[in-house]
Formats: C-alpha cells, structure tokens, sequence
C-alpha cells in the first residue's frame, strides 16, 4: 500500500513539473523570447502540424502526406533567427498572443520511450491579434509531445511535438508563430 502511495505521488509530481514547464514555454512565447524557447528544443526534434481532412462521419482525421508545417531543429532555428531579422514579414506587426494550457496528462505507456523522456498531451487554445484591428482569431488544437528531461535537472526539451488543430480551414493568411 505504502509503495503504491509513493508511486503516485511521484507521479503527481512529474505530473506538476510537466505543466510548469509546459506553462512556462506558453509565456515565453507569448512574450517573444523565441531564443530563451528555442534553447528547450532538443536537437533531433521533430515539430508538425497534419492538415484536418473532412471525412463523412469521422471525427479526427488527419493527413500523413500534407502539413501546415513539418519542421526539424535547423527549420525551426531559421524561422526563430528570421524573427529577428528585416525578413519576418508575416510578423510586421507583430502578432499578439495568448496562449492557455490545459488538460495536461503524461504517460509512459509508450516502449518506444527512452527513460528520460515522458509522452504528454495537452489542450492548447492562442488566441491571435495583430496590429490596432479589431479582428482576433483563435487557434484550438491537441498536442501530442514527448518531453526528455535535461540530465539531473527539474528541466525539460521538446523531443517530439504534433499539434492536431481542430479547425479544418485556418482564418489567417499564414501560421507563422510557435504551437
């Protein structure tokens, strides 16, 4: 009983560290310190979004051939350095964010998981709003990642990430922040 007791509270405790870390990369996006995220990007990373497909009497669908995006840890540091270039049209102004994490749950259910590393989703909803418009959008998606611990430290890097939007048809020209 007592070895059970402690095998749980041991996984609340991974469980709380998951979402701090989860929550904390939330505000670093939100805020625009895309380098201080980027340094929680491990190096053989694999970061995608599938597109939705629209199939009669199927809920989630999605395609293996066609992404929005389908990005690696070089793709991903181009498009952070960009940020801080004259290049980074999309983002001239810059795109205001929130973002709101729930739903976390880690498993380890996965035998194709190293020991380091914890398979978790989550609920993610950003909203989006550019400029003095009024007009705002909001993107709602389930997040599929594998998070690896660095070493001894209560710290994680993004290993793997699939985000699943709910949304079919995006209502903006272009994605052109981090999920």
């Amino acid at each position: 009983m007592l070895a059970e007791r402690e095998a749980e509270l041991d996984a609340l405790l991974v469980e709380r560290e998951v979402e701090q870390f989860l929550y904390y990369e939330a505000e670093l996006l939100d805020n625009r310190e895309l380098h201080e995220w980027f340094d929680h990007v491990a190096d053989d990373i694999s970061y995608r979004m599938p597109r939705r497909l629209m199939r009669e009497n199927t809920a989630s669908v999605f395609s293996e051939q066609g992404y929005y995006f389908n990005e690696d840890y070089g793709s991903l540091k181009a498009r952070v350095e960009r940020f801080d270039s004259e290049y980074a049209w999309a983002e001239r102004p810059p795109t205001r964010t929130r973002r709101y994490v729930t739903n976390v749950s880690v498993t380890r259910e996965d035998e194709a998981l190293a020991d380091d590393e914890l398979a978790v989703e989550s609920n993610l909803l950003v909203y989006l709003s550019r400029g003095d418009s009024d007009d705002h959008t909001f993107y709602s998606a389930r997040r599929e990642d594998v998070l690896r611990r660095r070493g001894d430290a209560d710290d994680f890097e993004i290993a793997d990430r699939e985000i699943r939007l709910d949304q079919t048809v995006l209502s903006t020209d272009n994605v052109s922040i981090f999920l």
